[in-house]
């Protein structure tokens, strides 16, 4: 058989070097207009080099084993020698044989993609209907695409329909059924009507519903635009309608429910109406006609992203639509703020702060409104309507539950103030107030923008030691864990006090780790302990999934013990821990492996 290699070799003394260059010169330049390869035979059809676009030669190529046979008929090869369009097409030739080899690396489906590329067009129609045969899945599904193709033709690239003669049974009438009976009873019989209570049974029920499904799924494509968006809105429908006799609390709908809503979402976007129709079909899916069913995320599900002059104009009237909507305010609530958040979302995307503003204002009740409001304030630089939404979101926020985002909007707005003490301030208490490390950094960042350089580390001093009291204060009052105080002092370097509290206090072990860590430099005689501490409380709570970070801390606990000093005896309590874990911890099997593989037990 020829291998890439061969093949190269094989063409090159056909050709001679002369011929061979001009030849591979046309196939780098894609000269190639059509390949077909049947068994040994290659047909195809090569660009003339000097009138590209225009006239054209048919090639025929025999492979054998260990040559090409064949010609072209230009005048240089006069059918039967082997010219510069004969080198071309079995360069490509070699190229596919070359990509075959590479794929018997890879996957399988590498594999067999590149194979299929190299046998004859009619003997992989051949297997494939073979395939077809055996399968009555896709036979059905075949069937109904090969009575699509019938009834409507085959989707173009332009993505309109041409016409495709295909014999496919007739009624007993003589006449031609429509495809469309068939595919709708396929709806009926995935989602039949019926009361499902049993938890098992819902299961199941949804399951074979997603398998009958997807047939019909991979068929809508095929379809011209109306009929697929009237099937698809049909099986919306239909779901709908079970979805109230199907007690569905292990929640066994979600993915079929995604799949419909995407199914449909596509056949929305195909619809090649006029913008403004189908700007206001999308404006009713707000409100649909269906009893249980709601569409979510609507302009994320059905506008299409790729813009083209028909995706905007369809979108610019959408949300002209959604903004007289939302004046008109003749729906219910929840309505109202479902296209008010896409509304606002669309303007900010947008840039268009102010518009976002004004039709917000009247309709804001929540403090989630009115933080949206302070947001779009501040990017306008408008303070003061900033700090007249602040007031108003503090006033509705009687739970304060948004304490937090009202403390980082006021520093924004202090720094918008040109008021830098203020905004210190203010962010210090947003850490006080969630104790996230984040918080107290961007403090120490406002406090490097805006302070002396001859004051800098005094004013970072200052801050850290109230800070600090605070939290210890905190502490000793017992409203919190000893987490943000030794987060703090790490980051601060204040690491004697880091491991002193990592001592007194329960924290996060990821954090004990930080200060196992440092203390093998910072407190060699404490270093043990803590790692004792930290494998401890990993081996009790630890599962399978764990056992490979216990082993891990054990091996990390074992390579710093030379750098301990000699009087604690590390090694000695070392010895003893892992003898004391394989004993208490017996029972986990798996653990008591991996421990006997690396450690003397």
């Amino acid at each position: 058989m020829m291998d890439a290699a061969s093949a190269l070799a094989i063409i090159e003394r056909l050709a001679g070097p002369a011929t061979f260059e001009r030849g591979q010169a046309l196939f780098n330049d894609q000269a190639i207009l059509s390949y077909a390869k049947n068994r040994n035979t290659i047909t195809s059809k090569v660009q003339s080099a000097s009138s590209l676009g225009g006239k054209h030669y048919n090639v025929e190529l025999t492979v054998n084993p260990k040559s090409y046979d064949g010609g072209c008929d230009c005048p240089a090869s006069e059918g039967f020698d082997f010219c510069k369009h004969c080198v071309a097409v079995a360069l490509h030739h070699a190229d596919k044989l070359k990509q075959l080899e590479n794929a018997q690396g890879g996957s399988a489906v590498d594999v067999i993609a590149a194979y299929i590329e190299n046998i004859g067009e009619i003997e992989a129609k051949q297997a494939l209907l073979k395939l077809i045969a055996t399968d009555e899945e896709q036979l059905t599904k075949w069937q109904l695409l090969a009575q699509i193709t019938s009834e409507f033709g085959v989707i173009n690239e332009d993505g309109h329909h041409s016409v495709v003669n295909i014999p496919v049974p007739v009624s007993r009438s003589g006449k031609k059924a429509s495809v469309m009976t068939p595919l709708k009873a396929m709806i009926t019989k995935a989602l039949p009507s019926r009361d499902v209570w049993q938890y098992n049974k819902v299961r199941a029920y949804f399951q074979q519903a997603q398998q009958k499904l997807s047939t019909l799924f991979e068929l809508l494509p095929h379809l011209p635009s109306e009929q697929a968006h009237a099937l698809s809105y049909q099986i919306i429908k239909r779901y709908d309608g079970i979805i109230e006799r199907v007690d569905d609390s292990g929640g066994f709908r979600f993915v079929l429910e995604r799949e419909i809503e995407d199914a449909f979402a596509r056949s929305v976007q195909r619809l090649e109406w006029p913008a403004q129709t189908k700007a206001q079909y999308l404006l009713q899916l707000y409100t649909p006609e269906l009893d249980v069913h709601e569409f979510k995320n609507i302009p994320e599900r059905f506008l299409v992203s790729a813009s083209s002059e028909y995706d905007d104009a369809v979108r610019e009237a959408f949300y002209q639509g959604l903004a007289e909507s939302v004046t008109r305010n003749d729906l219910s609530d929840d309505v109202i703020q479902e296209q008010l958040q896409h509304l606002c979302a669309y303007y900010e995307s947008q840039g268009e702060y102010q518009q976002a503003i004004s039709v917000s204002v009247s309709l804001a009740k929540h403090p989630q409104d009115f933080l949206a409001l302070i947001k779009w304030a501040l990017a306008l630089g408008d303070a003061q309507r900033a700090t007249e939404f602040l007031k108003q979101a503090k006033q509705v926020d009687t739970m304060s539950r948004w304490t937090a985002e009202c403390l980082q909007l006021e520093v924004q707005i202090a720094q918008l103030n040109a008021t830098p003490d203020t905004a210190i301030e203010l962010q210090w208490h947003a850490y006080m107030h969630s104790l996230v490390l984040d918080d107290y950094i961007q403090m120490n960042v406002l406090i490097e923008q805006t302070v002396k350089k001859s004051q800098l580390t005094a004013t970072k001093a200052k801050w850290l030691e109230i800070t600090l009291v605070q939290l210890e204060a905190k502490m000793a009052e017992k409203k919190l864990t000893g987490d943000a105080l030794v987060e703090l002092c790490l980051y601060s370097g204040e690491l004697e006090k880091a491991m002193q509290h990592a001592n007194t206090f329960p924290i996060d072990r990821e954090l004990l780790h930080q200060v196992a860590k440092v203390s093998v430099k910072q407190a060699p005689e404490r270093c043990f302990e803590f790692y004792e501490r930290l494998i401890k409380i990993w081996v009790k709570s630890a599962k399978a999934a764990d056992y490979k970070r216990v082993i891990n801390l054990m091996m990390e606990c074992k390579d710093i013990l030379h750098f301990l000093p000699k009087r604690i005896k590390a090694e000695a309590k070392f010895e003893f821990l892992i003898n004391e874990i394989a004993y208490d911890y017996a029972r986990k099997r798996q653990l008591q492996s991996m421990i006997k593989k690396h450690f003397v037990v």
